[in-house]
């Protein structure tokens, strides 16, 4: 079996009327990407942005008709297709599953997806079990792949530790099993304080995670280690609190950040926070620094 596929470039005014007619048409699954490698970082909180130049990619079933499809954008849209090809019938959980392999950060910490053998890892690895879902973080990205670095470099061993946006509480569960005393998961998404606390539950760390939604928090506990993956605009925004709970020459881990971004977050920490050190992999950067006393 097969699939009719079509793909074609809109301005980003023209994309609601072009996924309008293609539902209208039939399509079983419609995907937006960047036409023109214009990458969106931070998109409003609650909004789902387009790029100025967005190629959609409609899915269709085989007794759909390509040209009426072509003709139907034509006339009502002024759209032209530039691509169209037939996809075979694949096992797509399958095919999903091969962008997410077992990772391997620092000497001894894996993270490992549930259909993953666990052959080829160390009998004395420690290992995170995460399978991707709706929260973000699962070490693929580079933003978690350089704090769950940092945490397998800097053990946070009898710590009290704070993980701000969450997501899928995966550097909260590394931090756990690296042998914290105790973790706040905290988020502003209720998905991801769902997420946090079903992998706690997965990889035994209930006992020392604690997920809460942002609005919960009426008053923070101080900690020795804050980690916040999030972005550069939250990261200026939240930091009086953040100086504010992290303890006298207790270590702040920020990622998120793009290269531009940097002498930012220096100059905004840099009033509580000293000994700075950043890393980072393409774009994307990492700093740690320590609370002042």
């Amino acid at each position: 079996m097969y699939w009719n596929q079509i793909s074609f470039e809109v301005k980003k005014l023209e994309a609601d009327l072009a996924s309008e007619v293609l539902m209208g048409l039939g399509s079983i699954s419609i995907t937006y990407s960047d036409a023109h490698d214009d990458a969106i970082y931070e998109p409003p909180l609650g909004e789902t942005p387009l790029w100025e130049f967005t190629r959609i990619t409609a899915l269709f079933k085989p007794e759909v008709s390509t040209k009426q499809i072509i003709d139907s954008l034509g006339k009502i849209c002024n759209i032209k297709v530039d691509d169209t090809f037939k996809v075979q019938d694949k096992i797509w959980e399958e095919e999903c599953q091969k962008d997410f392999p077992s990772m391997q950060f620092g000497k001894n910490l894996w993270v490992c997806p549930s259909w993953e053998s666990k052959h080829s890892i160390p009998t004395d690895a420690i290992v995170i079990n995460m399978d991707p879902g709706l929260a973000f973080g699962t070490g693929t990205h580079q933003t978690t792949s350089l704090c769950l670095e940092f945490l397998a470099e800097n053990s946070p061993n009898s710590l009290d530790v704070i993980d701000f946006g969450c997501g899928t509480g995966i550097l909260a569960i590394a931090a756990a099993k690296l042998g914290a005393k105790r973790v706040f998961a905290i988020d502003n998404d209720p998905q991801a304080v769902t997420a946090s606390k079903e992998n706690a539950k997965k990889n035994n760390c209930a006992d020392v995670i604690k997920a809460f939604h942002s609005a919960e928090m009426i008053e923070y506990e101080k900690c020795d280690l804050l980690m916040a993956n999030i972005l550069a605009k939250p990261l200026v925004e939240l930091q009086t609190l953040f100086s504010e709970i992290v303890k006298p020459n207790g270590t702040i881990l920020l990622s998120g950040i793009l290269e531009h971004q940097v002498e930012n977050i220096f100059d905004c920490y840099s009033k509580n926070f000293n000994n700075f050190k950043n890393t980072n992999k393409n774009e994307w950067y990492r700093i740690s620094a320590s609370r002042k006393n």
